[in-house]
């Protein structure tokens, strides 16, 4: 059907995740460069040019604190923090109010607060530590928002397709971090990033206001055939308004086990991801001598091979699970075992690895596989309730507890010695094993029975059921087991029917 609107909305859901995962990448590398605290296990200068030089170093144009690894650890930890506090009500809001434009505000506070923040930084650090929570905090809430509007716009037969687009910038986000960190802050000055991303983040806020729409029926230059896919295909989603909010049946959502297994998904994804932004640079810093610049080009390599997983991922488990190759459960199963499993496995490995090329090589391949996971856990809210999509996910991010962990715990690495680390990615390791199991137990990929389309499809089955009983002398119609909740072998009546009965925005 070619490229609509649909693939507009993520692939400005795609930017906009990249800028602000980026916020955080940036912030991570430039902290490693600045805070000199830090002694390599070879006691070379912390910025000996190993593959790039380093021209910035020691001029004007540069900066150097002496802040404690403790403290930059805090900086981390209240980001984290900040996030895990608005996951749920960040849900709640764009179920009640605009995802659109309240992702959009969002990330434009959050640009704001990045552009402020070194000059600020040379006044106190309490400035920094006031910005980080700040930024955590709004983006804890534009996750949630920006899936609920990302959501609206995937039909089914494309839903693992354009989730990952929109999703992979998150993914790709510390590749081109890492990179355009590196090089800004060792050839331009230690603070140019600040202002490049955020200035990014103000432009994409105008074109993400003035281009996209809550919902499909909102825009008002659909064409034809999109919107005919959109009625035949698209998510039938409940927006705006007190009575979406006092309708969530919270019980039965936080009590549900797949709902828990897409939880465990994100805490697992969480404490190795932060990890991977936060603590690598500092693990290539502490065990292996390198530059800023280094570092950042080495660190970006993981994340990039990881988005063309996650893009690959969607694709192929959409055809998968749309040609009936296997069940949508099964898919979303299949997923997580992959990439998390392998990328368990390869985590673990480093635990028995000295060499850097060894290091990085094991990482490119465990961190990249994981992609594929992003059709597992992260996709499953919009399987299990188009409804509460946003929610969901709300709910699932609370798993950034595994970020502030897993930070907590590096920051117990005093003596920054490469055993220490070892000892890092060993209990990650673990946790990450574990986390595929629990996932497998419980997840799910069908409709859950307390959403309302559910409810709505289970009367129409009734209905119909009656109906072809008086017209037929008593015979009920065929009913087809591949719809959930036994649906009546006519889809398209039924589609029609269950947006007829759902109280629409």
């Amino acid at each position: 059907m070619g490229c609509g609107k649909r693939y507009m909305v993520s692939l400005l859901g795609f930017v906009g995740f990249l800028l602000s995962v980026g916020f955080r990448t940036d912030f991570s590398l430039v902290m490693t460069h600045i805070a000199r605290f830090n002694k390599t296990v070879s006691n070379v200068s912390d910025d000996q040019d190993f593959l790039i030089a380093c021209p910035v170093f020691g001029t004007s144009r540069d900066w150097s604190v002496d802040w404690s690894q403790s403290r930059v650890q805090l900086f981390h930890a209240t980001y984290f923090a900040g996030s895990l506090i608005t996951q749920v009500p960040g849900g709640i809001l764009a179920a009640r109010f605009s995802p659109k434009r309240l992702t959009g505000v969002l990330i434009l506070l959050s640009s704001v607060l990045f552009i402020i923040l070194p000059q600020l930084a040379k006044v106190h650090w309490g400035f920094v530590f006031a910005i980080r929570g700040l930024q955590g905090l709004i983006e804890g809430g534009s996750v949630p928002a920006m899936a609920g509007v990302i959501s609206a716009w995937a039909p089914k037969t494309e839903r693992s397709r354009l989730l990952t687009i929109a999703y992979a910038g998150a993914y790709l986000s510390p590749s081109v971090g890492f990179i355009s960190a590196g090089f800004a802050t060792c050839r331009l000055s230690w603070d140019s990033i600040f202002y490049i991303y955020g200035g990014l983040g103000v432009v994409w806020f105008v074109l993400w206001m003035w281009l996209v729409y809550d919902r499909p029926d909102d825009c008002p230059n659909l064409s034809v055939n999109e919107a005919n896919l959109f009625r035949q295909h698209g998510p039938r989603v409940r927006q705006g308004g007190r009575h979406v909010a006092a309708s969530i049946p919270w019980r039965r959502v936080l009590t549900s086990p797949p709902v828990f297994a897409v939880f465990v998904g994100a805490f697992c994804r969480n404490w190795i991801f932060s990890m991977l932004i936060t603590q690598q640079p500092q693990y290539f810093k502490d065990s292996f001598p390198m530059n800023t610049a280094d570092i950042g080009l080495l660190s970006a390599i993981p994340p990039l091979l990881m988005t063309v997983f996650v893009i690959v991922g969607g694709v192929v488990f959409d055809k998968l699970i749309t040609g009936n190759f296997v069940s949508r459960t099964v898919g979303r199963k299949l997923a997580q075992t992959l990439g998390f499993g392998t990328e368990a496995i390869c985590i673990l490995c480093l635990y028995f690895v000295d060499d850097w090329k060894v290091a990085i090589s094991l990482l490119c391949v465990g961190v990249g596989f994981s992609g594929l996971a992003i059709s597992g856990y992260q996709v499953n809210p919009l399987d299990l309730s188009p409804q509460f999509a946003a929610l969901i996910t709300g709910i699932g991010r609370v798993g950034t507890i595994g970020a502030i962990l897993s930070t907590t715990v590096a920051s117990k690495v005093a003596d920054h010695t490469l055993n220490h680390w070892k000892l890092l990615w060993l209990s990650a390791g673990i946790i990450h094993l574990v986390g595929v199991l629990l996932y497998d137990i419980f997840a799910s990929g069908n409709t859950q029975p307390w959403d309302p389309s559910h409810a709505a499809q289970a009367q129409f089955v009734v209905n119909e059921d009656r109906k072809a009983q008086r017209e037929q002398g008593g015979q009920p119609r065929e009913i087809d087991p591949l719809l959930p909740g036994n649906a009546v072998n006519d889809r398209e009546t039924w589609e029609k029917s269950l947006e007829d009965s759902l109280v629409l925005g």
